[in-house]
């Protein structure tokens, strides 16, 4: 009786250790999950869009934006060929990375790249140039505003 008692407590024993190993484990996972995604962040320099005149509408249009961007502090490799969501005034839609800007894709350009890296920023000296052709995204040029 006494060996069952302690055969029994061994397997006891042995699958509450395995139970706590697992949960660590788990728990260490999501918190590097966690981490990332509070820290790993894409940091926007600056932005510039081209801005044309429309000799038929007489108005002014934004032809393509530019983003150059940059890892932000503390951030881990942050790989660009990812989605970019664009929300325009009249519909919303998901773009993917590619070779030239479509109004399903947008472009990754290499201002600095310090290990021969693009599209993924690597170092914080990295800029990258995300490029997004705004009139075949919208379909037509969007009408910049204009102080009068």
């Amino acid at each position: 009786m006494f060996i069952a008692m302690v055969l029994v407590a061994a397997i006891a024993a042995g699958v509450l250790i395995n139970t706590a190993e697992f949960l660590q484990s788990k728990s260490e996972q999501t918190g590097a999950e966690s981490s990332a995604q509070v820290t790993d962040r894409v940091h926007v320099v600056s932005t510039v869009g081209n801005i044309t005149l429309n000799e038929t509408t007489n108005r002014h249009e934004v032809d393509y934006v530019n983003l150059t961007v940059m890892k932000g502090s503390g951030s881990g490799d942050i790989n660009l060929s990812t989605t970019i969501e664009w929300f325009g005034p009249d519909d919303g839609r998901i773009l993917t990375m590619g070779d030239s800007p479509s109004n399903t894709q947008f472009a990754v350009e290499e201002i600095r790249d310090e290990g021969d890296s693009l599209p993924v920023l690597v170092s914080r000296k990295d800029r990258f140039r995300i490029v997004l052709d705004t009139q075949q995204i919208t379909g037509a040029s969007k009408s910049a505003r204009t102080s009068r």
